[in-house]
Formats: C-alpha cells, sequence, structure tokens
C-alpha cells in the first residue's frame, strides 16, 4: 500500500509545481505594461531634414556649376601670330642686332638687313627682295647672295618685304569677276609695295654705286609693273629670280611689260622649278624677241631640290652678267 501511494503522491507534486509556474507566467504577461508603439515619425524627421538641406545645397551649387560649365564652354582662344610679324620677331632674334636697319613707312615698320662690302672699292648696292611669304634670310637664293656680294664689292640690303595679299587670287565663280577683283587687289597692293621700295631705294643711295634690285618669284613681276606704271625710279638693272604670277593674264602681262622695259634684266630661273616658272619663262623669252630688247638675257641654272639655287652658280651667274655690262 505505501508504495502505491509515494508515487501517487509525486505526480500531483508535480502537477501542481507545473501549474503554478503558468500560472505565475500568465500573471506576468498581464501584469507587464504595453510595448510603445514605434514612432515612425521620430526616426524619419532627420531624414526629411537631411534631404531638405541637400536640396538646398543642390539648389545653392547648382548656379555654380552651370557657371562653371558655361565659362568651360567659353574658352576664350586667342588668334595665332600673324606671320608677317613673327617672321619680324624672328629676325630681331636670330641676326645680329648691328646689321638690322629699320624702315619707317607710314605708321608700318619694314626691317632691313646691311652687308657692306669687304673690298676696297665699293661696285655699288644691290637690293635684295625674297618672294612673297618668305623672310630675309630665305635660303632659296638670296641667302647666299647677302653673304658671297660682299667680297665681289656689292653691299646688300635685304628687305622684309610685305606678304601677299590674303585675297590674291580671287576666287569668285566667273572669269570676269576674278579678273576685277585680281587687279584692284595688286592696284592696292603695288601702291602699298611701291612706297616701301621708295623707301629702301633711298637707303640705297647713301652708298656709291649703281642701285641693282635682285627680287624673286611674284615680287620680281610686281616690280616690271611698277617701274612700268612709274611709282618708283627704275633701277640700273634687274635680276629676276623665278618670275611667275599665280594667274595666266599676269604672266601675259608681264611678259609684255619686259618687252617694253628699257633698263637691262637677268632672268633666271630653275631647271627643275615652279610649274608656273617654266611656262611664263619661255613667254617672256618670245616677247623680248619679237621686241629686240637687246639687254636682256634670260638663262636656266642646273639644281638638285626644286626651287633652291645651287650655292655657287647663281653668284657666278649674277656676277658674269654684271662683268658682261661693264660693272
Amino acid at each position: 500500500m505505501r508504495l502505491n501511494i509515494r508515487p501517487l503522491f509525486l505526480f500531483i507534486a508535480l502537477t501542481t509545481l507545473s501549474l503554478l509556474v503558468n500560472s505565475a507566467h500568465s500573471w506576468a504577461m498581464e501584469t507587464a505594461p504595453p510595448e510603445k508603439p514605434t514612432d515612425n515619425t521620430s526616426s524619419t524627421a532627420p531624414k526629411s531634414t537631411e534631404a531638405d538641406t541637400n536640396t538646398e545645397t543642390e539648389a545653392s551649387t547648382a548656379p555654380t556649376k552651370s557657371t562653371e560649365d558655361s565659362q568651360q564652354n567659353k574658352v576664350m582662344i586667342k588668334a595665332p601670330v600673324d606671320a608677317f610679324e613673327q617672321q619680324q620677331q624672328d629676325i630681331k632674334h636670330y641676326l645680329a642686332q648691328e646689321k638690322i636697319v629699320p624702315l619707317l613707312v607710314g605708321t608700318d615698320s619694314y626691317l632691313t638687313v646691311i652687308n657692306e662690302h669687304t673690298t676696297a672699292i665699293n661696285k655699288g648696292v644691290m637690293v635684295l627682295i625674297p618672294d612673297w611669304q618668305q623672310s630675309i634670310a630665305t635660303p632659296n637664293a638670296l641667302n647666299q647672295l647677302s653673304s658671297n656680294m660682299p667680297q665681289h664689292g656689292w653691299t646688300t640690303i635685304t628687305l622684309h618685304p610685305p606678304h601677299k595679299p590674303q585675297s590674291y587670287p580671287s576666287q569668285a565663280f566667273t572669269a570676269q569677276e576674278r579678273s576685277t577683283e585680281d587687279i584692284e587687289t595688286l592696284t592696292n597692293y603695288e601702291k602699298k609695295f611701291a612706297d616701301v621700295m621708295q623707301a629702301v631705294i633711298t637707303k640705297a643711295k647713301s652708298y656709291p654705286g649703281v642701285i641693282i634690285v635682285v627680287a624673286e618669284g611674284n615680287h620680281s613681276a610686281v616690280l616690271l609693273n611698277i617701274y612700268q606704271q612709274a611709282l618708283v625710279a627704275e633701277p640700273s638693272a634687274l635680276v629676276m629670280l623665278s618670275s611667275y604670277m599665280p594667274t595666266l593674264p599676269e604672266n601675259d602681262k608681264i611678259a609684255q611689260q619686259l618687252a617694253l622695259s628699257d633698263y637691262p634684266i637677268l632672268d633666271l630661273y630653275l631647271q627643275r622649278d615652279h610649274r608656273l616658272v617654266l611656262a611664263s619663262a619661255k613667254m617672256r623669252k618670245d616677247f623680248a624677241q619679237r621686241a629686240m630688247k637687246i639687254y636682256y638675257r634670260q638663262r636656266q641654272l642646273s639644281n638638285q631640290a626644286t626651287g633652291y639655287y645651287p650655292k655657287q652658280t647663281l653668284t657666278k651667274a649674277i656676277i658674269s652678267w654684271l662683268s658682261a655690262m661693264g660693272w
């Protein structure tokens, strides 16, 4: 009997303890204060404020970025230095200053380089004129003359001439319009170039002896028209180096003016030269022979590099011709 009562007692005790534990847990849950609901407003308020701040910042910085972009898009690009002025600066920088003599023509300044004769007797002055767009120290021909001629008794004055007119030759549609525009452009340029040449000749007259002009390319052709119009006094002699003009009517005009000239002319060109030089050389010779021009001589020189006169051949050709003329 005792054996049966003891397990029953244990079961009742465990059941009672389990009920007490469950009751305590339920009572604790009931008496606990309710949880406060999550305040989403307080947590999102800073985000809203931050968003407003970012919006204001972006609004305040937006004009600045826009201004920077507009400034970057409006970057000022300076125009390149004028080629004529650039060449003048190079002449002043690289050449000996004691040989550079500026000439003031109106409001424009032009540079000349003077190499005086190194002999006991000065035969005269050679005025050296480069082609359009060329500098004083052009290696094609005049550089060797300015170095060699003083040894033969000639003082050389090398001019840095004005550049080619920008609108020449004309690009008009019809031939009549091109001809009219070219005549007007060349007329204005010739007047300007004549004033420059007058200043150079005045400077050359300060030395004893005759004055001989040696001109390259287009300038030799322009000078023929200037002398024909008596804008400048005719030289004692003219040496033309690879003379030509860009248009056929002007080349024909050059040949006619050459035939009408009274002063001696030495017409030199190269075996390997500009195609217009080779084409116009024959025309000039035909006009000179037709007019029976006595003091005209044309000669072709052999060369290797196109457009470049051999170092000693050019000097010898000019000296030989001058000797034949009695100088």
